[in-house]
């Protein structure tokens, strides 16, 4: 199997099971905070692009590590702007 079919499935499933986490009220998304994540998508895209020749989980590790990272900067900066206020 293709590594972009694997990765293009998981994406899919993951998004799937947030949302019927969702319809079934386990899980309160917040939208707006998703929506500020989008820019995430060019990365993937890009680096999609340049490691298709490439096998291994070199690309699917770079996308858990750059989205862990904003996670984390953005829930950081987010608890210091309301200290501040």
């Amino acid at each position: 199997m293709n590594q972009k079919n694997i990765t293009a499935g998981l994406i899919l499933t993951l998004l799937g099971a947030i949302l019927l986490l969702r319809n079934f009220d386990l899980l309160n998304i917040n939208w707006s905070v998703i929506i500020k994540f989008w820019p995430l998508l060019l990365i993937y895209a890009g680096l999609s692009i340049l490691y298709t020749h490439k096998k291994g989980w070199l690309v699917p590790l770079a996308m858990l590590l750059i989205t862990i990272t904003s996670v984390l900067l953005y829930i950081l900066f987010k608890e210091q702007s309301f200290m501040m206020l």
